[in-house]
């Protein structure tokens, strides 16, 4: 049940840029009236994908190694 939650959660966080479609107020206001809203939309989600991937990236790593690093520090420790 905890996986099919965490891969919920997962889902939603990487397809929640894509659903929201956000910009700032002044971004917003100035393309309200021009033809290249979608392009300026799609342009900040481009920018936001990277960030998004190294930060998830590193949780991801971090996950994945967590026990193996508290095994070995509690081996040290003992």
């Amino acid at each position: 049940m905890k996986f099919i939650q965490n891969l919920f959660f997962a889902l939603v966080f990487t397809f929640l840029p894509y659903i929201s479609f956000a910009q700032c107020a002044m971004c917003k206001a100035s393309a309200e009236h021009s033809t290249i809203a979608k392009s300026l939309n799609q342009g900040i989600l481009y920018l936001l994908l990277f960030p998004i991937l190294v930060i998830g990236g590193g949780g991801y790593l971090w996950y994945k190694n967590r026990k193996k690093f508290a095994a070995s520090d509690w081996e040290e420790n003992s």
